[in-house]
């Protein structure tokens, strides 16, 4: 899969953030805390990158700015879905593939220069 545009993420962060809702209304959990935080977060992904690929109405609402902790915080979860997924999906199956890839994708476009998920807080 060539590298896909900042569209290309922004669509795939919108499907992702839905896909997530629906699975935490499915396990009965959609107004928990952990549901709210999580659609929080995938909200700002999918703001970034709306901002990033010129999205009208991303360009028109807030945020406009992310700190590096909110940054880490967004990489963190895209990489621990992107393992997730790597484990869970059969990747012989295309459409499995090419989630998995764009969830790499995602998550390399989101992480803060010099992050990486393997070291604590302090090293980053």
């Amino acid at each position: 899969m060539p590298s896909p545009t900042p569209a290309d993420l922004h669509q795939f962060a919108q499907d992702e953030r839905a896909r997530r809702k629906a699975a935490w209304q499915a396990a009965g959990q959609g107004l928990s805390d952990r549901a709210q935080q999580d659609d929080a977060l995938w909200s700002n992904i999918e703001q970034m990158l709306g901002r990033e690929a010129g999205d009208p109405l991303c360009m028109k609402r807030h945020p406009w700015y992310w700190t590096r902790v909110e940054r880490i915080a967004m990489a963190r979860n895209a990489w621990s879905t992107a393992c997730k997924a790597e484990a869970s999906l059969d990747a012989s199956i295309e459409a499995n593939g090419a989630k998995i890839s764009a969830l790499w994708h995602l998550y390399r476009w989101l992480k803060p220069v010099g992050w990486s998920p393997y070291f604590t807080e302090a090293a980053a």
